[in-house]
């Protein structure tokens, strides 16, 4: 199949009718009939039937279409990227966040970062470590700010700082005021907290995915929880009493609560944070300046 020959059938696929897929791509009706019967004529199969003015994908195109899908997405990253590059210089900084680094750290950083630049456009996006990764690389922005180190052929990275993995909870009743400084170097057992049903991170997240291998490395059983994709999602739910959550030292030190205790689960788990910026580009000095006015107010909390 060649490449015009995946565009409509993917149009079809997704209107259902030879019409939608001519109003999808622009093009008139005619010209989507003749490339689809070239595409099966080449094939030596059909890939419709036509019922009650719709089209049908036979058992072919539903084998097929899967692999076309993947096919699409990459070649809609080839576009994204090829824009990226022909717009060149940009008139604003690109920022691509975890959530959790952008409730506190964020704004603080961006406090610092605008008295040097108050007249730069800026502009934000949240997104998970991994998908920042893949925008990174598709030079989508300037500078993305995730957890964990990523593996990406297109992206460099920077080192921000190394936190660790810490249990949030509510205080003792008895005991309600915010926590202290010695309170805060509490540490509490990572078997004692996996047995009581504690919050966590879903494992398609890194630390997720770190703090379950290392359950399992130590041979510690959890019992059932609540699962969220965000850290600091986990310690909302944790400052409203529905258990304990582990999330990262870095999420805990943005917590606004008086009664929340933070503890550091043993054995300690490091959790590191980086910048990343696409592998051989020139990164601007607003760029740079950003990376260390984070990297300062990280590390000050």
């Amino acid at each position: 199949m060649k490449l015009k020959h995946i565009e409509i059938f993917n149009a079809i696929m997704l209107s259902g009718s030879l019409s939608g897929a001519a109003r999808l791509l622009h093009v008139t009706q005619p010209a989507i009939t003749q490339t689809l019967q070239h595409a099966e004529m080449q094939l030596g199969y059909a890939l419709f039937t036509r019922q009650r003015n719709r089209l049908i994908p036979t058992a072919e195109a539903q084998a097929l279409y899967p692999e076309v899908i993947k096919l699409v997405s990459q070649l809609e990253s080839v576009r994204r990227l090829a824009k990226a590059l022909q717009a060149g210089v940009q008139a604003e900084l690109r920022l691509l966040v975890v959530p959790s680094l952008a409730v506190r750290a964020l704004p603080d950083a961006l406090k610092r970062f605008q008295r040097r630049y108050p007249a730069l456009n800026v502009s934000i996006r949240t997104l998970h470590s991994n998908e920042i990764t893949e925008s990174i690389a598709l030079r989508e922005g300037d500078v993305g700010i995730v957890y964990g180190t990523a593996q990406h052929p297109s992206v460099q990275t920077v080192p921000i700082a190394t936190g660790r993995l810490v249990c949030v909870s509510e205080a003792p009743k008895a005991a309600a005021h915010r926590p202290t400084a010695s309170t805060r170097r509490s540490t509490v057992d990572l078997a004692e907290v996996m047995r009581s049903g504690c919050i966590r991170i879903n494992e398609r997240d890194p630390i997720g995915a770190m703090l379950a291998e290392l359950c399992a490395r130590q041979g510690i059983a959890s019992s059932d929880g609540i699962t969220v994709q965000t850290h600091h999602i986990a310690m909302v739910f944790a400052e409203q009493g529905f258990g304990p959550a582990i999330v990262d030292s870095f999420t805990a030190s943005a917590t606004t609560s008086e009664t929340l205790e933070v503890r550091t689960v043993l054995p300690e788990v490091p959790v590191g944070v980086q910048a990343l910026i696409p592998l051989g580009a020139r990164s601007s000095k607003p760029a740079t300046d950003f990376i260390e006015a984070f990297r300062s107010v990280v590390n000050a909390a």
